[in-house]
């Protein structure tokens, strides 16, 4: 589509779309892949309170579907229907939100780091490019998040590290919003596990360079 159409909004915004309705519908048709031993991936969905998020505001959205279709279809009933189908796509997204979670985890190849927010944002890290890690400190109720920060996780879960940067890194959004960040914050599911294997990778990069 890029050798197409270019590099675009449009591109973006139906790449996104896809994914949508990928990780909403056809996800629960894929086949188990093997796994790459040269990947180590990392869970953030089974601990984080994203399923309970989800499956209230599924909830709220079909009581509300169900009552404003009653009461817009006496009024007009295309508008209705209209209203009823974005209620139905913002299931879809939830749902396809959650799965995308489930099957795009954080992963370390080779001297990468790959931070995801399901199909909703990610970035691709050199572990080498890490200056620090320390433990995230948690988001007071109405704080807002810098903007040189990409914060990997909904404001209801705990983070649990902060990455500082040498150098800025773009951070990749859905419907094609990008931004450089100097700070991620994130959270997986085995905290120690990963920090561990970063500060392994970090270790023999270091020594890689000395050498």
């Amino acid at each position: 589509m890029e050798q197409k159409l270019g590099k675009s909004f449009l591109i973006e915004f139906v790449i996104t779309e896809i994914n949508v309705f990928y990780y909403s519908l056809l996800v629960w048709f894929e086949k188990t892949k093997t796994a790459d031993q040269n990947v180590k991936s990392f869970t953030y969905h089974r601990t984080s309170e994203m399923k309970t998020f989800i499956i209230v505001f599924a909830i709220l959205i079909i009581g509300e579907g169900v009552l404003f279709h009653y009461l817009l279809q006496k009024w007009n009933e295309v508008i209705a229907w209209i209203f009823t189908v974005l209620n139905v796509y913002g299931i879809l997204y939830l749902v396809g939100f959650y799965n995308s979670a489930k099957y795009l985890p954080h992963i370390i190849r080779e001297e990468k780091l790959i931070i995801r927010l399901g199909f909703q944002s990610s970035i691709t890290l050199d572990i080498a490019n890490i200056k620090q890690i320390a433990r995230a400190k948690e988001m007071e109720l109405g704080m807002k998040i810098p903007k040189s920060t990409y914060y990997s996780l909904l404001k209801l879960d705990t983070p649990h590290y902060e990455l500082i940067l040498k150098e800025p890194v773009e951070m990749q959004g859905s419907y094609g919003i990008k931004k450089k960040v100097d700070t991620v914050v994130f959270r997986a599911d085995d905290r120690d596990a990963i920090l561990e294997e970063i500060s392994l990778v970090k270790t023999v990069c270091c020594r890689d360079k000395v050498n």
